[in-house]
């Protein structure tokens, strides 16, 4: 039944169409099942026929009949190894004619322009980017950004292939791996994080379980589908940022056919990490490229994708470069789509060096040699980076979390060795780009924090300026690079509303009676997180904490109540003097105006007076 059901999804027909099958000589064998696309075999009662477009019907027919029928060919393709893992399609659409291509040396100059626009929302994945061609092309036409084709372990690429369109002019284009320099995971729980699977799995975030290699992750996938994904994909928070690591610029013949591309890769390792995504960019008009299946066949595949399609606009100039954080203008999404384009890397890394176990921090380190090829090496794991980067204002507490008020230019700090080339990128909320290093602290912290002092010449630092516009946490992230180096880290951003209007009640008098209990309560007009600490007499270490405080005192005397309401940016304290004192006893009662002689049914009023405790309640029966 399921090579019958491939079978009517993969010719799909408007009417029923009888084909000629291969069958097993009579009805009620045991393998009436069984369908064999080649030409027909005669048998008792004429051949057999199946229809397509009308699931699980057959017949007998004349053998000498004209009829379609289906052609048979051996699939020569393996899966990977055991050790290995796919981005894109397990296998092509088709069989193509099959050619290798040479990666170009260097991305040939189309008038580049250096841009930083932004990505497209799509579930956690985000950008991948590939460049286009030179001559009498007029720059870079479209970019196809595949969100979804992601790489889930760190490995080493060893394939790449893709089915190209017929055209038939020359053109350029970059396959690329785009590197999440931070590795951060989304607030919405769709992380692409390894899971430490076993040889032969790999990480589904949208299942929150180990899959064999051999089967998708994706929102499209019916396996998915109880998790209540939203379909066609789309990514509504803040998408992670990405930049270009990997490149391989190609130059594409002329064609009358689809054409099969599988590259050589250069002889020098290149790496992929989790949460890397791919994208092409190429010279020729949108949808003439990269051949994507969009039929009713691809419509039921669970390996179907959505993509971003980004056209050139004139402000790009030739390749599309910088930095993606959001989603572009002009940018169309092309969604249940199969295309031909699948990466294969072996997950060859000790899995220990490819993140540090450190809750709240992330860091990543990149070193790569000098050369002039346009092709460069992802980041490779290297505890003994030159950088050392580091978030010296504000610092971080134990819990690396740095603490803003809202509202409020917040001037944070990073200091590197070996900067004076470098520059570094924040992502949300700062999102800025190629912030350089200087050889002293921005002035207005340099003379107060000892860590801007410089202990060699090798420390440098970079600033930005950041204003958080509501309460809440988010993670910032912050990379450096050079030509031949990159390090990045994490921090989380606690932001606060400051505290004001701090009050205490009961109000009035603040006499109190030994050895009787008496409440007091705090609140605040406005403020965020705020802790309430109650201290007598300034002993420190028996302060209680909360909106309310109840003391009892053993003898007369004064004290000096404080309580102080406060988050990590902001404070209010107010203090009360109390005097405790002994009891005054109820004494001296009489009436007052007491007349000897009254009327009978008549109202009449008496007046009791009594000295009391003021700071007692009095109560006449």
């Amino acid at each position: 039944m399921e090579l019958q059901d491939f079978i009517q999804h993969s010719f799909p027909v408007k009417t029923t169409v009888w084909v000629w099958v291969k069958g097993s000589g009579g009805d009620g064998s045991d393998q009436k099942d069984v369908i064999e696309p080649v030409i027909p075999v005669e048998s008792p009662g004429g051949c057999t026929q199946m229809a397509l477009g009308t699931k699980g019907q057959r017949r007998k027919s004349q053998c000498a009949g004209q009829y379609l029928f289906l052609c048979e060919k051996e699939v020569t393709e393996s899966f990977p190894s055991m050790d290995s893992y796919l981005t894109g399609s397990v296998l092509m659409s088709g069989d193509y004619t099959q050619i290798q291509i040479q990666p170009l040396p260097n991305a040939p100059d189309i008038g580049q322009i250096t841009v930083e626009p932004p990505p497209p929302p799509y579930h956690h994945y985000d950008q991948g980017r590939t460049k286009a061609l030179p001559f009498s092309f007029n720059g870079v036409k479209n970019m196809q950004l595949f969100p979804g084709l992601w790489f889930s372990h760190a490995g080493q690429l060893v394939s790449v292939e893709l089915v190209v369109q017929p055209s038939p002019d020359s053109s350029l284009s970059r396959c690329s791996a785009l590197f999440n320099p931070f590795s951060c995971c989304s607030a919405v729980p769709l992380c692409n994080t390894t899971g430490g699977c076993s040889t032969g799995q790999y990480w589904c975030h949208l299942l929150e379980v180990c899959v064999p290699t051999t089967s998708p992750c994706s929102p499209y996938d019916s396996e998915t589908g109880a998790r209540g994904f939203v379909l066609p994909p789309r990514y509504t928070a803040i998408p992670p940022f990405y930049h270009l690591v990997a490149d391989l610029p190609l130059r594409v013949n002329p064609s009358s056919e689809l054409t099969t591309i599988s590259l050589i890769l250069p002889d020098r390792a290149i790496m992929v990490y989790p949460d890397d995504i791919v994208a092409v960019q190429h010279t020729r008009d949108s949808g003439t490229f990269l051949h994507c299946v969009n039929s009713d066949a691809s419509l039921k595949s669970p390996w179907r994708q959505s993509y971003m399609s980004l056209r050139r606009r004139e402000e790009w100039g030739g390749w599309r470069e910088g930095g993606l954080t959001s989603l572009p203008h002009g940018g169309q999404w092309v969604d249940g789509v199969v295309c031909d384009l699948r990466m294969m890397y072996v997950d060859n890394l000790h899995r220990g060096t490819e993140h540090e176990d450190n809750p709240g921090f992330t860091e990543r380190e990149t070193t790569t040699a000098l050369n002039n090829q346009a092709f460069t090496t992802g980041p490779t794991p290297n505890l003994g980076s030159k950088f050392r980067l580091d978030v010296i204002h504000p610092a971080p507490d134990a819990n690396n979390q740095i603490h803003v008020q809202i509202n409020v230019p917040t001037l944070i700090v990073v200091k590197v060795l070996f900067g004076e080339k470098a520059s570094s990128t924040w992502s949300a909320p700062v999102l800025q780009m190629g912030v350089p290093f200087l050889s002293s602290c921005p002035k207005e912290v340099a003379q107060s924090w000892d860590v801007c002092k410089r202990q060699s010449h090798d420390a440098w630092f970079s600033s930005v300026t950041m204003i958080s516009p509501t309460v809440g946490f988010e993670t910032l992230n912050i990379s450096v690079m050079d030509a031949e180096s990159s390090q990045s880290v994490s921090v989380s951003v606690c932001s606060y509303e400051e505290v004001t209007g701090l009050s205490v009640e009961p109000h009035g008098c603040r006499r109190m009676i030994v050895d009787t209990p008496q409440s007091f309560t705090a609140k605040v007009e406005s403020g965020s997180s705020v802790k309430f600490t109650w201290v007598i007499d300034y002993l420190e270490n028996f302060a209680h904490e909360g909106e309310s405080y109840s003391v009892v005192f053993k003898k007369p005397a004064e004290y000096k109540l404080r309580v102080t309401a406060s988050n990590p940016v902001s404070s209010q304290s107010q203090q009360t003097l109390l005097t405790a004192d002994e009891i005054t006893p109820l004494s001296d009662p009489q009436f007052l105006l007491v007349r000897e002689v009254i009327a009978v049914d008549a109202i009449h009023l008496y007046t009791l007076r009594v000295k009391v405790d003021i700071s007692l309640p009095v109560t006449f029966r």
